[in-house]
């Protein structure tokens, strides 16, 4: 029986072992990691679970009594130190070997420390053990400083400030998120958390944390001093490559992979965080970002099983700060210029990153369905004319499938066919790898168009109640605008988390050039 190895007990590894399973394979899988839970996703740990809102059962990649039903071996607590790249054996802490007919590295990466800062009062957050410590001490009137203002500090800021804490961030840059964003949309960003309460201090770098009676002294390189509880640092990361020095497996900011996550050893692959990829779309990029890992896992099993898969999804991320859902896909290095949708003041809007004509990024505020749809121009490479991008009255779908009908998003007044479906739509109303709104008997659907098949969902994505019908068909899946989960088509099952619960299903009948539905 063939055995593989995926090392790394994170989400990547959960992601590849039940894409393993889901395309046939049958043989033994091991996961090994060197934490003590099973495999956990990691955005709700600064968002959903630190503001407690979601709690530890929410949280699981995958159900754990999924592992044993599925003969997937958990070997926790205990990480691996080298793989024999001839012969593929995992050597682990504990002195065991596991045999291997290939393996996964999904290492991920830990977050970089202040050095010489040793206080208890200084957390960092990557793990659910880090999180459980944070969360311990939030309370109202908790002095909060949080060093880097990037995405991980801000949602941590807009957490702690939801519980009633004091918070002022040290950024080092000049604004927050410029390296990603731009000084604009980062400056924008800045104000909804100074809107809240947040004293955010830019261009500031610390120089030494320090405890006192009371709590800690935060000094900074312009002389200034800062009085805390608590201190939260999140200044970046470094990739978890060890493993791969250890075993001659070339590295490079992550462990180098081509197309197909295959590293420099055969047999070898890495996916997630901790993989340099050759993308060929954003070019060589080492993403870290919670669908790229659960995507990128998918395509490393597929070469794993000897099924050629190249790996070109475009990056996408979200992340809630307060009411706000922000998101991004693409990858913008450099730009040329950025066109705006929507009300920027009002901070509803979409921002459109352009290079030599066509989109390269898109940042989102309150616009997921605007992300979702420009991940298609992105990916496409396509020219797009900037006056019909900034004008929110031409639909996303418009832009990249062309002009339609004039639509109906309720239902025309019931006919009845033989079944008790109920007419919703003309066919051209819904056409191919498209997604629409429509209201029947007072039951908002989802209905979509597939390979030439039409479906039905219910509207309501099952993990925060976002609209599906704003989200976008790929393959035979429903991605959720809000924070992508995947639904299949056919049956409603989460096929991509964060959801874990299936979107109820309804029938349909398409006759004559109309759809019908049946919800009853």
């Amino acid at each position: 029986m063939r055995q593989f190895v995926l090392i790394g007990g994170g989400h990547t590894s959960a992601s590849a072992a039940r894409a393993l399973r889901k395309q046939g394979f049958d043989g033994k899988i091991v996961i090994v990691g060197d934490e003590v839970h099973a495999p956990y996703q990691r955005p709700p740990l600064s968002k959903d679970y630190l503001s407690g809102s979601a709690d530890h059962d929410e949280i699981w990649s995958v159900s754990p009594d999924w592992y044993a039903e599925n003969n997937v071996e958990l070997r926790l607590g205990v990480p691996a130190r080298r793989i024999d790249v001839e012969t593929l054996g995992v050597e682990l802490a504990d002195g065991s070997t596991l045999a291997a007919d290939a393996v996964l590295i999904a290492t991920g990466v830990s977050p970089r420390r202040l050095p010489g800062v040793t206080s208890s009062a200084v957390h960092y957050l990557k793990t659910l053990d880090d999180a459980q410590a944070i969360k311990a001490k939030l309370r109202e009137g908790l002095r909060v400083v949080i060093v880097g203002a990037g995405f991980i500090g801000l949602e941590i800021a807009a957490a702690a400030r939801s519980a009633g804490a004091d918070v002022t961030v040290l950024e080092a840059a000049e604004t927050p998120l410029e390296h990603i964003l731009g000084k604009d949309i980062g400056d924008i960003v800045a104000r909804i958390h100074k809107d809240q309460g947040v004293d955010i201090r830019c261009g500031v770098m610390v120089d030494a944390i320090e405890d006192t009676a009371t709590g800690v002294v935060v000094r900074t390189k312009d002389g200034t001093t800062l009085e805390g509880d608590m201190v939260v640092v999140g200044i970046g990361v470094t990739p978890n490559d060890q493993i791969a020095r250890a075993s001659e497996i070339t590295v490079g900011n992550g462990i180098r992979v081509d197309e197909f996550c295959r590293t420099s050893a055969v047999g070898v692959y890495a996916a997630g965080d901790i993989a340099n990829h050759a993308h060929p779309v954003a070019g060589r990029v080492r993403v870290e970002h919670f669908d790229n890992a659960t995507r990128q896992a998918q395509a490393a099993a597929a070469n794993m099983l000897g099924v050629r898969t190249e790996y070109t999804d475009v990056h996408w991320f979200w992340s809630d700060q307060y009411d706000y859902n922000l998101q991004f896909a693409g990858h913008a290095a450099k730009w040329d210029e950025i066109v705006f949708r929507g009300d920027v003041e009002g901070r509803d809007f979409s921002a459109f990153y352009l290079k030599d004509g066509h989109v390269v990024a898109v940042f989102g505020l309150d616009r997921g369905g605007d992300v979702m749809h420009a991940k298609t121009l992105i990916a496409d490479k396509r020219s797009v004319d900037r006056a019909l991008l900034a004008d929110d009255d031409t639909e996303m779908t418009e832009i990249i499938f062309g002009k339609e009908e004039p639509d109906e998003e309720d239902a025309t007044p019931a006919e009845s066919s033989p079944d008790d479906f109920q007419r919703v739509a003309r066919s051209g109303q819904v056409t191919e790898g498209m997604v629409r709104r429509f209201s029947v008997e007072g039951t908002e659907i989802a209905v979509a168009r597939a390979s030439g098949k039409v479906y039905a969902l219910h509207n309501l994505c099952t993990h925060l109640a976002c609209h599906l019908a704003s989200g976008k068909v790929e393959g035979k899946g429903l991605t959720c605008l809000c924070h992508g989960s995947i639904f299949e088509l056919e049956t409603g099952v989460p096929i991509n988390p964060p959801a874990t619960r299936p979107v109820r299903t309804y029938p349909t009948l398409e006759k004559d050039g109309q759809i019908y539905v049946k919800v009853s």
